[in-house]
């Protein structure tokens, strides 16, 4: 008899032995069927052992009928269309497993199915919309597939099928989330938008206009940013990073003693977070403030450079990009005296946290 089939022989007479010399014992023999499990290839043999899986450990099913789908899918496209009942299965037993759900929908489309696959897409979704595994794979897919254009009529759709109302807002919100992370800003302020449209109580969360904010900021719109900031500082006062940003805006927009008064009044009131004095110099240097003043200041600074220093580079490293393309454009003279005037700030504080 060859090795191999000592081998075959090995793996059916195994655990049979041990039903005859031992009493049944359930957790006994998912054990030496999960070591199995690790040491056989063939898809016959991985379907015995997942079928006594199944049958010993409930509690298992859902990821044993996951690991029998991932089974059927790899051994090639004629095995493929028995991947799609272990995947179903395993998402009857556990309707939030993202993993299973994303499994099902590349199956569908490997099997050319694609009407199936974008059902599934939104199912998955409406049983998990807050999952950024699950919007993460979307968004790519739409990516992959160069139709991004159509991920907001998706989401529409999407939402329009979820039961429980008070869940849209966290569909969008999430959405827009794994978009500023893709850099797909434009998508993700609609979104956005939406999920504080959407909201179905008295009042949105602050995270969701907070977030918005950012967004609008990132893309230049600092007007529209400071209305979102001012709802989320209005609905979480004792969130600093809205007031912080609410004032610094207010600088960016060149209303320098706007921005000025603003600073002073989050120093008052113990408001401060990491970037609050670096941005107040910057301001500061633009009022032509005298050495006495600002060197308080940069006293205060010291503490956040030893504990945010590589952050704050980050910060400021950016905003000085964004200044230098705007001067390299075609300004006016004011906005080319303030912008020069901001530059010099951004270049002292950056060497101050250097």
């Amino acid at each position: 008899m060859s090795s191999i089939q000592e081998k075959d022989k090995h793996f059916i007479i195994f655990p049979l032995i041990i039903y005859f010399k031992f009493p049944m014992n359930k957790d006994r023999d998912f054990q030496i069927y999960q070591e199995l499990e690790a040491q056989v290839d063939p898809l016959h043999k991985k379907k015995v052992v997942y079928s006594r899986i199944l049958k010993l450990s409930s509690t298992k099913s859902s990821t044993s009928y996951e690991k029998l789908g991932v089974t059927f899918a790899r051994s090639g496209i004629e095995q493929l269309e028995k991947c799609l009942i272990p995947f179903k299965r395993a998402i009857i037993i556990n309707p939030q497993k993202a993993i299973a759900h994303t499994a099902l929908i590349n199956a569908f489309f490997r099997l050319k199915k694609e009407n199936e696959a974008f059902s599934a897409m939104k199912r998955a979704l409406c049983l998990s919309p807050r999952d950024h595994i699950l919007h993460s794979f979307m968004i790519r897919t739409f990516q992959e597939r160069a139709t991004l254009e159509d991920l907001e009529s998706f989401y529409q759709q999407t939402a329009n099928m979820i039961t429980d109302k008070k869940l849209v807002p966290d569909l969008f919100y999430q959405c827009a989330q794994t978009l500023t992370k893709l850099n797909q800003y434009p998508q993700a302020l609609i979104s956005y938008k939406k999920a504080i449209e959407t909201r179905v109580v008295d009042e949105p969360e602050y995270i969701h206009h907070y977030q918005y904010g950012m967004a609008l900021y990132h893309e230049g719109f600092f007007e529209e940013a400071i209305v979102q900031f001012e709802h989320a500082w209005r609905l979480n006062p004792a969130k600093n990073l809205a007031k912080n940003n609410i004032a610094y805006l207010h600088y960016c927009l060149g209303r320098v003693q706007k921005a000025f008064e603003e600073f002073e009044y989050i120093i008052e009131n113990g408001l401060e977070m990491y970037a609050t004095y670096s941005n107040f110099l910057v301001v500061l240097h633009h009022l032509d403030k005298d050495e006495e003043t600002t060197n308080k200041y940069k006293d205060r600074l010291q503490p956040y450079i030893q504990s945010k220093r590589h952050t704050l580079i980050d910060i400021y490293k950016e905003e000085l990009r964004q200044v230098e393309l705007r001067l390299q454009g075609d300004i006016d003279e004011e906005n080319k005296e303030f912008y020069t005037k901001k530059l010099q700030g951004l270049n002292r504080v950056i060497s101050l946290i250097n």
